[in-house]
């Protein structure tokens, strides 16, 4: 018995996978993207706050209160704009078993670039003590 021509017919087979591999296939791409940048934004909020507590504590000329710490901190973010008001600088605080220092946090909220595919809402946070 002979089979129908359009059932043993191959053509098209191709499309077909394309299209239920294609979506899947982006939606990681975007995920690695999208998670990789919020990653990398995390670094280098930490990094801001690092150099800021240790400003705060080395260089008392340039960080020599809590609005020129947060501006220092401000320089030190590359790659995206941030509010110096997003930084919160305490130069007379405790860090650890009770050394004096200074210390510089941040909270950002993370935009992801598609919203829709990634519903959640997430903060990023930094913080660093510097001890004098």
């Amino acid at each position: 018995m002979r089979l129908p021509a359009i059932i043993t017919n191959c053509r098209g087979t191709a499309v077909i996978e394309m299209a239920f591999a294609l979506p899947t296939v982006l939606l990681f791409f975007l995920g690695v993207v999208e998670f990789g940048r919020m990653l990398w934004m995390q670094t280098t909020l930490q990094q801001a706050v690092e150099g800021a507590s240790r400003c705060a504590v080395v260089n008392t000329s340039t960080c020599d209160n809590a609005a020129d710490t947060q501006s220092y901190a401000v320089s030190q973010v590359t790659g995206f704009t941030i509010a110096n008001s997003a930084f919160t600088a305490n130069l007379t605080t405790t860090c650890g078993s009770g050394i004096s220092g200074s210390q510089v946090s941040v909270s950002l909220p993370f935009q992801f670039v598609v919203p829709k595919l990634f519903p959640w809402n997430v903060t990023l946070t930094a913080q660093s003590c510097h001890p004098t």
